[in-house]
C-alpha cells in the first residue's frame, strides 16, 4: 500500500470541500463584487442591499424551490439557513485565507520554522474541521425541512451532479497524474 502524497492529500482535500459546498449549493468561496447572475448590467436596488454572499444564497433557496416545489414557508425556512451557513462560510473563508498567508509568511521566512509549520498545519486540520461541519449541518438541516419526497429528489439531484459540477480553475489536475 502506497502512502497518499501531498498533492493526493490536497487534491483530495479540494474535492471534498467542492463535493460539500457544491451538492448544498453554496460554495465556500464565493465571488466579490459580481452582480448576482440574471443581472447583466449589475444589481438592482434589491440585490444592492445583498452582500454577494447573500445574492448567492438567494438564488441557491431559489433554485431549489423551483426544482422541489417548496412551499413558501419551506422557502422562508431554507433563507435563513443559507444566510446563517452564508455568514459562518464568509467567516471561514477569512480564517482560512489567514491561515494561507501565514504558511506563505513561515516559508518565505529565512529561517525554516518546522516547530511553526507543524502547528500551523494542526490549526489548518481543526479549520477543515469547522469547514466541513459547518457544511453538513446546513445540508442536515435542509434535509429537515424538506418532505421525504423532496430529499429523495434532492438526492438524485446531487447524485445526478456527481456532487457538483467540476472545476475548471484545476486544470493541474489533469496535466501532472498524482504520484504513487
Amino acid at each position: 500500500m502506497t502512502m497518499p502524497t501531498t498533492h493526493d492529500r490536497r487534491l483530495h482535500w479540494r474535492k471534498t470541500m467542492l463535493a460539500l459546498a457544491l451538492s448544498a449549493g453554496l460554495a465556500p468561496v464565493w465571488a466579490q463584487g459580481m452582480p448576482p447572475r440574471g443581472m447583466p448590467h449589475g444589481p438592482g436596488p434589491m440585490a444592492a442591499a445583498m452582500a454577494p454572499d447573500d445574492a448567492r444564497a438567494e438564488r441557491m433557496v431559489e433554485h431549489m424551490a423551483r426544482e422541489l416545489d417548496l412551499q413558501p414557508a419551506q422557502r422562508d425556512q431554507l433563507r435563513a439557513l443559507a444566510q446563517a451557513a452564508s455568514q459562518d462560510l464568509r467567516a471561514l473563508r477569512d480564517e482560512g485565507r489567514t491561515l494561507r498567508e501565514e504558511r506563505h509568511r513561515l516559508m518565505a521566512a529565512p529561517q525554516l520554522d518546522e516547530a511553526a509549520l507543524e502547528a500551523l498545519r494542526q490549526r489548518e486540520l481543526a479549520h477543515h474541521d469547522k469547514l466541513t461541519a459547518r457544511m453538513q449541518r446546513f445540508m442536515i438541516d435542509t434535509a429537515k425541512v424538506l418532505t421525504p419526497e423532496q430529499r429523495q429528489r434532492w438526492a438524485e439531484r446531487m447524485q445526478r451532479r456527481g456532487d457538483g459540477p467540476r472545476p475548471h480553475h484545476h486544470r493541474d489536475e489533469h496535466a501532472h497524474p498524482p504520484r504513487r
